[in-house]
């Protein structure tokens, strides 16, 4: 635990919005730990409204869960936004964990987490974020379904068909309660356990409960998983700590790189184009170049969509051609509602509330109106090319952050300073008098910095080595 103090603290140094804390048990002893480096603050400042947390991989030479917090960036790509080291996986704990991970953020919460069904995890979350929505990892319960209940599958025709085409496919909540109930007269499957526990958790898991809610291209924690997966790749069973704290180090840099990578891309080259239509060149002008590719996607489908008119330029319904829906389990037809005066389009698949790009079923209308531009509002903030330009001090052009390489910018634009004002000072007795009053000044100034940091750093030193930790 030294050699980790010893590294937070040099990190420190070297990032001044790095963050870490300890929690400490009886004899000071090391319970858990949590830190966060610059570049995660600053990608949760930007992309903190979805949170993806497991804690499924363990550190097997100290037996202890590894928690990251894991979201999805401006490209749709995985980064971190902070790890942590637990003791266990208590309430306690995850409390202490999640206040740690808001006071480090500013006290933001996010709008939306996802995790698996751990019931610890779920007693935390609203006492910590509790504005935030809480759902829990669609596949894993999915995959729990296919083991438990597989004996029914095996001997009942079209049963697992059917529960995937419920879970997956309902488009309101009341479908799916009638489905469900449905199916379960339908195939006498009443007695099973694992369907009576599906359906009293079904407001915690099932897509259609959280259509509205912004879980961007997430139905489970496979992005945590993935991170696991990672660092389980690159530490070994017998790792120390700070294996994962120089781990951590090397992917968010790899996570920095891969961004200013996506950046480049979407700013200096031109996507290929499908449809090549008014709304796909707006598009490509408006998204970053992964995110297109998503909305593409969307705008390619709606060849494979019809659309009638039930109220004009109010109501529509849009289904799959017959050729296609025959691969349905059964067919259904998505409501669009339209209010061309505020340029308003809706969908009851909800895509643009979940994740932020509309959906083949509107944009089939959208063409079946000839409307060929989308209005502004559904381009969101998020998914649109970011400046990534270091914050600069306007005046003197400097990084606001201080950090080792730009020391040596600073250094060099102070003495080009201090040179010109020695220069316009030696010119008259009375300038030079007023230049050398003002350096006398600023340098007691300086030595009463200096001064407070040295005794800061005694009162540190001091503290530390009147403790002892010890990892458990």
């Amino acid at each position: 635990m030294t050699q980790v103090l010893d590294y937070f603290r040099k990190r420190k140094e070297d990032d001044p919005r790095f963050y870490y804390n300890f929690k400490l048990g009886e004899g000071k002893k090391v319970l858990s730990l949590f830190w966060s480096d610059g570049n995660s603050r600053r990608m949760y400042e930007l992309y903190g409204d979805c949170v993806s947390f497991d804690t499924t991989y363990k550190t097997n030479r100290y037996n202890l869960p590894f928690a990251p917090f894991v979201g999805v960036t401006g490209h749709g790509h995985t980064c971190l936004f902070a790890c942590a080291i637990i003791q266990n996986e208590t309430a306690e704990c995850f409390t202490w964990l999640f206040q740690e991970f808001l006071h480090c953020m500013g006290n933001k919460s996010p709008k939306t987490i996802i995790t698996d069904q751990c019931l610890s995890m779920a007693t935390s979350i609203p006492q910590v974020f509790p504005k935030t929505v809480h759902r829990n990892c669609f596949f894993h319960i999915r995959k729990k379904c296919d083991e438990k209940c597989g004996r029914s599958f095996a001997t009942k025709a079209n049963l697992h068909a059917e529960v995937s085409d419920i879970l997956c496919n309902s488009l309101t909540i009341e479908e799916f309660e009638y489905l469900w109930q449905d199916m379960v007269q339908k195939y006498d499957v009443g007695h099973i356990k694992y369907f009576n526990a599906m359906w009293k958790n079904r407001a915690k898991f099932v897509p259609v409960y959280f259509k509205k809610d912004f879980f961007p291209f997430l139905h489970s924690t496979a992005r945590s998983e993935g991170t696991n997966s990672v660092f389980k790749d690159n530490v070994g069973s017998t790792y120390s700590v700070i294996s994962f704290l120089g781990e951590y180090q090397r992917i968010t840099k790899d996570i920095e790189e891969k961004e200013r990578e996506q950046d480049s891309i979407t700013r200096t080259t031109t996507p290929d184009y499908w449809v090549k239509s008014e709304i796909e060149y707006q598009a490509g002008r408006m998204y970053n170049r992964q995110i297109f590719y998503k909305f593409q996607r969307q705008l390619g489908f709606t060849a494979k969509l019809h659309v009638d008119e039930i109220i004009k330029n109010e109501r529509y319904e849009v289904y799959k051609t017959r050729m296609l829906a025959e691969n349905d389990f059964r067919s259904r037809r998505f409501v669009v509602l339209v209010n061309l005066p505020i340029e308003d389009f809706s969908c009851i698949c909800c895509k643009f509330q979940k994740d932020g790009i509309l959906c083949s079923h509107i944009l089939r209308v959208l063409v079946n109106l000839n409307i060929s531009e989308l209005p502004a509002k559904y381009f969101i903030e998020r998914w649109k090319p970011q400046d990534r330009k270091v914050v600069r001090d306007k005046q003197y052009n400097v990084p606001l952050e201080l950090t080792e390489k730009n020391r040596h910018l600073r250094f060099t634009l102070l003495t080009k300073r201090l040179v010109d004002i020695a220069s316009e000072g030696s010119r008259d007795n009375e300038r030079y008098l007023l230049v050398v009053k003002e350096a006398i000044q600023i340098e007691a100034k300086l030595d009463a910095i200096s001064t407070a940091q040295e005794e800061a750093d005694k009162q540190k030193k001091n503290g530390i080595r009147q403790r002892t930790y010890v990892l458990m």
